[in-house]
């Protein structure tokens, strides 16, 4: 590259083969960027007239064009390494009447950024422990999923959505009383201080593959109904006397809705508290009212969780932290800028069909919701009460209902299932003694449709395993994936089958 100064600011990473160029810049030096980040550059630019070539992974984005229409452009462009994020670099030619125009969209893009990296640092981490989960779960998925007779049995009552942010110490005990009989949606970290207040909720919330039922809650305490994803972690379902499995972004469950399984129409969205917000929708009541939703941290920052709930000592460990509009301060820190987009978005999206209430006396901004300080809570009850009505539950006839799949569905879906399994256990088992991990693993992944069955898993080492290095052994990855095997057919068994089925399972093999 020329010794000539031309980028005002740059990252420079080591692994990069992609690249994002920002700003006007002289074309010798646009085609020497060609020439290196051959695997993809992004040029960004308000005005240049340059077209795309998508033969030689060179692409323009003008941003002028409209704010999703960007977003969209971004991850398509991400897609072209899904191993290392891009380098980004700044052209010193920007024009100074430009400058906000550009340094807007440099705020996006590293934001962006900042999100993929967690999500893949995340997938990468946790793939088997979540494809563990998903086949732990599986007798849950196929058999207790969220009925659709569920869909507006909140009808003119009160939701309250309870998280577990800092301001929750707060806003908890407010609700014990004056309000008309409130359908209580809890998310999993909330659960001590509800038990400490003595307030029973009628749902609990639980996505996350690494978070205990230990970890949240008394052991004695297991009140209403548990809401699981297919990820979620084990020990909810073990402890749930009553419990209920939502759909959510699974590559696993979309190979079931493929096989004609359909999702729930209630997804499990990106954490607890946003997939409380979407539940509390579902049920369709006339306002909502969310407590401990903070999107930020107290303090510095990196206080996530209330006293009350027994997780303050837990503090957010991060080296970013994103200024977001609060509520009572211009800004506020988090280093969740897309769970707190995300659920500002949602607020927003809910907020046109009805009232959404956030009870706060810190936090971030949640677009469409109606903010109320703790200090002015008495006259808001009066309203709810004077025109919600008190919920009394249902019979356990509806709520005792679950979507499951026939007895003829179920057996052809995990006879599918323990087809797939015999085949990659053969594979597995047939490789010549000595045999290279990775060179097994691209042979069984290979094949879509297992790819897809074993979702997470292989989608955590599929970007491994193609990147061409030699150096890893695999052999960690190969010995996860007989753990999965087994567990599927842990799984299989416990969908409780018919007994022509087991007879088969137990004498002869599927593939």
């Amino acid at each position: 590259m020329s010794e000539k100064k031309i980028w005002l600011s740059e990252t420079k990473l080591e692994m990069a083969t992609t690249a994002i160029i920002i700003g006007s810049i002289d074309s010798n030096i646009l085609n020497e960027c060609r020439s290196i980040y051959k695997s993809g550059l992004l040029f960004v630019s308000s005005n240049d007239n340059i077209e795309d070539d998508p033969s030689s992974k060179f692409h323009t984005l003008n941003l002028n064009l409209n704010h999703e229409v960007i977003l969209s452009s971004l991850s398509d462009f991400f897609l072209n390494d899904t191993t290392n994020p891009p380098e980004v670099k700044v052209s010193a030619l920007i024009k100074k009447e430009e400058t906000f125009l550009y340094e807007k969209f440099i705020h996006l893009v590293f934001n962006e950024i900042d999100t993929l990296l967690r999500a893949r640092k995340t997938r990468k981490e946790t793939g088997f422990l979540r494809q563990l989960q998903i086949f732990s779960n599986l007798d849950g998925y196929l058999l207790h999923r969220i009925p659709e007779d569920w869909h507006g049995l909140g009808e003119k009552n009160l939701a309250v959505v309870v998280g577990a942010g800092p301001s929750l110490d707060i806003s908890l005990p407010l609700i014990k009383e004056g309000l008309p009989s409130p359908i209580i949606i809890a998310t999993d970290s909330s659960l001590k201080a509800l038990a400490k207040e003595e307030i029973i909720p009628d749902f609990v919330i639980s996505i996350d593959p690494e978070k205990s039922f230990e970890e949240c809650s008394e052991c004695n305490f297991t009140p209403g109904i548990v809401i699981l994803s297919s990820q979620s972690h084990t020990s909810w379902s073990e402890n749930w006397q009553k419990k209920c499995f939502i759909s959510g972004r699974v590559i696993f469950e979309d190979w079931l809705s493929e096989k004609g399984i359909g999702k729930s129409s209630v997804l499990a969205i990106n954490n607890a508290g946003l997939t409380a917000l979407a539940f509390a929708d579902f049920l369709s009541p006339s306002a909502i009212l969310l407590i401990g939703m903070d999107l930020s941290g107290g303090g510095d920052g990196r206080v996530r969780y209330a006293q009350s709930t027994g997780r303050s000592n837990i503090e957010i460990d991060a080296s970013y932290f994103h200024d977001i509009p609060g509520n009572y301060n211009k800004s506020v820190p988090t280093p969740f800028f897309s769970d707190w987009q995300e659920t500002s978005q949602a607020c927003a999206d809910l907020s046109k069909k009805r009232s959404i209430i956030n009870l706060n006396d810190r936090g971030a901004i949640l677009q469409g919701t109606n903010l109320v300080h703790p200090d002015d809570f008495v006259e808001v009850k009066k309203l709810l009460c004077e025109n919600l009505s008190y919920f009394k539950g249902t019979n356990e006839e509806v709520w005792g209902k679950r979507r499951k799949i026939p007895g003829l569905g179920l057996s052809q879906i995990l006879t599918v299932m323990t087809r797939i399994c015999d085949q990659t256990r053969q594979t597995l088992e047939q490789a010549p003694v000595g045999c290279n991990s990775s060179s097994v693993l691209k042979e069984i992944l290979a094949d879509s449709t297992t790819a897809s069955l074993l979702g997470d898993f292989a989608f955590s080492i599929m970007p491994m395993l193609t990147s061409g290095k030699v150096e890893q052994s695999f052999e960690i990855e190969r010995e996860q994936l007989k753990v999965l095997l087994w567990k599927l057919e842990d799984g299989i068994l416990k969908c409780n089958p018919g007994e022509e089925f087991i007879l088969r399972f137990l004498n002869e093999k599927f593939c």
